[in-house]
C-alpha cells in the first residue's frame, strides 16, 4: 500500500478535487477482463510544474496548448514543448488568498472557428469582488497575436461568465465547447457542509452544467437550453445534480457526452449527461442513497453507466472515447483514470450496459504519481498528466499512452 506524500497531497487538494480526510492511494483489484493487450507511458515533458489539461488546437498547426495550475498555457508543437508559454494568467490570479486552491486556471478551450478567429478560453479563479468571498469564478475569452501564432496578449481578455460565492474557488471544473458550437461549463457543489449543497436547486449554478452561446456578448443562452422557460431556474442549466463533473468529453460517433462525476464518501461515478437530466446529487452518489432525505422525488434521477467503491479509487479523471489508432485494443472504448495512478476503459457491451476493465501499464512510473486529467490530440491519442511524488519534491509529468 502507497501513501502520498504530503505535497503531493497539498497538490491534489490545492485541485479541490478530493476531501482532506482522503489520504491514503489504494490499491486497484481487476474490475472485469482487462484487453488483451498492455500500455505504456512515453514522456512527453516534465518541464511542467502542475499540468491539469492538455487540449488539441482545431488548426493545422499540430498544435495541442497544455494547461498549467497557477496559469501558464504551454504550447506542444511536433511533440515538442516550446520554451515560452502561450501566455501567462498568473497577474488575473493575484487575490487575497494566497493558496493555491485559489490562484488557479482549471481548463481551457478553443473556439471551433479558431483557425478562423484565433480564440480560447480559460475558467479561472479572479479576485472576488466582495470581501466575504474569496474569489470569483470567471471564464474569459482571450485572442491570439495575429503576427504570432504562439503567442496571446493578456490584454485581449474579454470577460464572458462570472458568479461569485463563499465556495465557487473549489468548484472549478472545465469547460469545452460541444459538437453544436456551444460552450459548456461544469461547476461543482462540494464546498458547503452537506445540508447547504445546492445541485438541485434550479435558482443556483452550483452542482450544473451550464451551456452558453459565446457568439453573443458577453453570452447569449440557447433557445432549446431545457429551463429557459422555467420559473427561478437559470436558463444556463443543461443538466444537474452534479457534485464535481471533472472532465467530460463528447464521444465523436454518438455525440453524447461522457462525463465523470466525482464522489465524495461512497462511490464514483461515469455518467452520460443529458439534456435537462438530474444525477441526484447530495441526495444520491453512485448507486447509493448519500443522504437521508424522505420528501425527495428519486424517479428522475438517471443512473450512471458505471460506477466503483472507494477500496477500488479514490477520485474519478474522466477521459475519451478512443479513436486513435496507435492502440487498436482500445477502439470505441472510453478511457478514464482514478487519481490513484489507476487507468480504466469502459466498454459498452451487446446488451448496452457498461464494463470496465483496468489496463495493465507495463511502466508505471518509480514512485506514487496522482492523475489530474486524461486528455487526447488531433490524432486522437490519449495523454496522461499528473504529478509524480520524487525524492526532492513533486514534479509534473505529462505522458502519452502508447503499446506497452
Amino acid at each position: 500500500m502507497k501513501f502520498l506524500s504530503a505535497a503531493s497531497l497539498l497538490a491534489l487538494l490545492a485541485l479541490g478535487i478530493v476531501s482532506a480526510t482522503t489520504t491514503r492511494l489504494q490499491t486497484t483489484p481487476a474490475e472485469r477482463r482487462a484487453p488483451s493487450e498492455s500500455v505504456k507511458y512515453q514522456l512527453v515533458t516534465n518541464a511542467i510544474t502542475t499540468p491539469v489539461q492538455l487540449i488539441a488546437v482545431p488548426d493545422k498547426s499540430g498544435r495541442s496548448f497544455i494547461c498549467d495550475l497557477a496559469g501558464k498555457i504551454f504550447i506542444l508543437k511536433n511533440g515538442r514543448l516550446l520554451p515560452r508559454p502561450l501566455i501567462d494568467l498568473g497577474s488575473l490570479l493575484a487575490q487575497k488568498d494566497t493558496a493555491a486552491a485559489m490562484r488557479a486556471v482549471f481548463s481551457i478551450a478553443c473556439h471551433p472557428d479558431f483557425a478562423a478567429n484565433k480564440k480560447f478560453y480559460a475558467c479561472y479563479n479572479a479576485p472576488a469582488t466582495d470581501t466575504a468571498d474569496k474569489c470569483k469564478l470567471r471564464v474569459s475569452e482571450f485572442t491570439i497575436n495575429p503576427r504570432n501564432p504562439d503567442n496571446a496578449d493578456i490584454s485581449s481578455e474579454r470577460v464572458v461568465f462570472e458568479i461569485s460565492g463563499s465556495t465557487v474557488g473549489v468548484d472549478d471544473c472545465q469547460i469545452a465547447f460541444g459538437p453544436d458550437g456551444y460552450l459548456y461549463i461544469s461547476i461543482g457543489d462540494n464546498g458547503t457542509p452537506m445540508e447547504k449543497r445546492e445541485a438541485q436547486q434550479l435558482n443556483s449554478y452550483l452542482g450544473k452544467l451550464l451551456r452558453i452561446d459565446v457568439n453573443k456578448a458577453p453570452y447569449a443562452i440557447p433557445a432549446d437550453n431545457p429551463f429557459v422557460n422555467t420559473k427561478n431556474a437559470k436558463a444556463e442549466i443543461w443538466s444537474y445534480g452534479l457534485r464535481r463533473l471533472w472532465r467530460f468529453s463528447f464521444d465523436p460517433v454518438t455525440r453524447e457526452l461522457i462525463g465523470a462525476d466525482i464522489g465524495d464518501k461512497l462511490e464514483e461515478e461515469i455518467d452520460i449527461i443529458q439534456k435537462g437530466g438530474n444525477y441526484g446529487w447530495p441526495i444520491k452518489e453512485g448507486s447509493h442513497l448519500a443522504v437521508s432525505h424522505p420528501f425527495a422525488d428519486t424517479s428522475q434521477f438517471i443512473a450512471p453507466i458505471n460506477t466503483y467503491p472507494h477500496l477500488t479509487g479514490i477520485c474519478i479523471i474522466g477521459g475519451y472515447m478512443y479513436q486513435g489508432k496507435s492502440l487498436p485494443f482500445l477502439k470505441n472504448k472510453y478511457v478514464f483514470a482514478d487519481f490513484n495512478g489507476t487507468l480504466f476503459a469502459l466498454t459498452r457491451e451487446p446488451n448496452k450496459q457498461w464494463s470496465r476493465q483496468t489496463l495493465t501499464l507495463t511502466n508505471p512510473p518509480a514512485e506514487p504519481m496522482i492523475i489530474y486529467s486524461v486528455d487526447q490530440d488531433q490524432d486522437n491519442e490519449i495523454f496522461v498528466l499528473g504529478v509524480v511524488s520524487t525524492a526532492t519534491g513533486s514534479k509534473g509529468v505529462v505522458y502519452k499512452l502508447v503499446k506497452g
